[in-house]
């Protein structure tokens, strides 16, 4: 009978023993996610913010080329370019952008003529979730063609 109590004694024992360092490999697990967690979680929001800062970047420099191709045109005038641009821009869900002409273009301009095309919008346009390390920036593209 002692063999008996023995064992289960030993046995007991073997399972506070595993319990016991269950609880301590629980501790640690928490300790490892609070120290890595905010850290993983700035990647991921940083990364989906750099992605966006990017397509906003190439959303600009479509929609400047697309204006330039429309006011170095014969017979096209600002008015037009500007149409163009908005809809470049509408479609890529860009809402604020600033556009200039360098000079003014007009159909009466000479042929010849260099022409530059500014266009800047905030970075802010695209930034979603909680991180925005865009904010109070301004992605610029500059575009120059010579008018046909």
């Amino acid at each position: 009978m002692k063999t008996h109590k023995t064992r289960l004694t030993k046995a007991s024992s073997s399972i506070r023993s595993k319990f016991a360092r269950l609880r301590s490999r629980c501790g640690t697990a928490a300790l490892e996610m609070a120290v890595s967690l905010p850290l993983l979680i700035t990647l991921v929001f940083g990364s989906m913010e750099m992605a966006n800062a990017v397509f906003l970047r190439q959303s600009i420099n479509m929609a400047a080329y697309e204006a330039a191709k429309v006011i170095t045109r014969p017979g096209s005038n600002e008015p037009l370019a500007r149409t163009r641009c908005q809809e470049v821009l509408t479609v890529r869900k860009v809402g604020t952008f600033t556009l200039t002409f360098t000079p003014t273009v007009t159909s009466t301009t000479a042929k010849g003529t260099q022409v530059l095309i500014t266009l800047s919008a905030p970075a802010s346009n695209l930034s979603y979730g909680p991180v925005q390390f865009m904010t109070g920036k301004t992605i610029t593209s500059r575009v120059y063609m010579v008018r046909l």
